[in-house]
């Protein structure tokens, strides 16, 4: 069982890798493996437009040799940090698309995609087809985040809404739920709301999570879970992905694209 690290510029090296490594943590024999993704403009199938974007991309960021040779050299500066007794984290880098690298390395043996919220081109396209095409859970780290003493994650926040995608999303969180210390259940509820019990949302009877119902406020819903899971010293938030079609949530706003916007601590997101 693997644990895949997408690293998709090297600045974010170490939050990727970190991230990895905590995950790890919750899964007997899982190891990390570090992939980098080369998108070269002189050797991709892609349309005139896509290269031309590709090579614009030179300007502010490097072309693909000097952008490959900084984020390995950023892995092994992170490697030679971790000490003797660390275990030992494989390189892989593969030229091609983003996203159909992606795809195609996320294989049956994965099972999980760990990436940094980087706001690069490279980043996004990894984003979308890990969500959208790999059917594996992702975590999305912070750019600037590190662990810190942490050994795992050891208080996961989970955004509980009644909805399948949310369900999903924590079943596919099982290993790192059962691992947890303390697991805190967050429902955003307008005041007098008689929906749905909390309990009744949780999908893992196995597991009791204290369930915190929070007050909705002006703010959206995805700063309320930010702030409550923050306000708890939570490691790790658990969200469903995507409830509706992304091009909904684009055009009209959702839960998903704000989280992306404000959230400052690691999101495990499945769609």
């Amino acid at each position: 069982m693997k644990i895949l690290s997408v690293l998709t510029s090297s600045t974010s090296v170490p939050a990727a890798l970190d991230g990895a490594e905590l995950a790890a943590a919750a899964l007997p024999g899982a190891c990390v493996e570090a992939l980098e993704v080369v998108v070269d403009p002189a050797h991709m199938m892609a349309s005139s437009e896509e290269i031309s974007i590709q090579q614009l991309r030179e300007l502010r960021e490097g072309n693909a040799e000097q952008r490959a040779r900084a984020t390995r050299e950023a892995f092994d500066s992170w490697n030679a940090q971790r000490g003797t007794k660390a275990a030992p984290v494989a390189w892989r880098a593969v030229t091609g698309a983003e996203t159909d690298s992606v795809i195609k390395e996320a294989g049956a043996d994965i099972a999980l995609i760990v990436m940094a919220h980087d706001a690069n081109m490279d980043a996004t396209d990894a984003l979308h087809a890990a969500i959208f095409s790999t059917r594996r859970p992702v975590l999305l780290i912070p750019t600037g985040w590190r662990p810190g003493a942490r050994p795992l994650f050891s208080h996961i926040a989970v955004g509980l809404t009644d909805d399948d995608t949310m369900r999903r999303a924590i079943i596919a969180a099982e290993p790192w739920l059962r691992a947890a210390a303390r697991i805190s259940a967050i429902s955003i509820q307008d005041r007098g709301d008689d929906g749905a019990d909390p309990a009744s949302m949780w999908p893992l009877p196995a597991i009791t999570p204290d369930f915190v119902t929070v007050p909705s406020s002006h703010e959206t819903i995805a700063a309320r879970l930010v702030q409550e899971a923050d306000r708890l010293n939570a490691d790790l938030l658990v969200v469903g992905a995507y409830g509706h079609l992304e091009f909904i949530e684009w055009l009209f706003g959702g839960v998903t694209r704000d989280l992306l916007k404000v959230a400052d601590l690691p999101l495990l997101l499945a769609h």
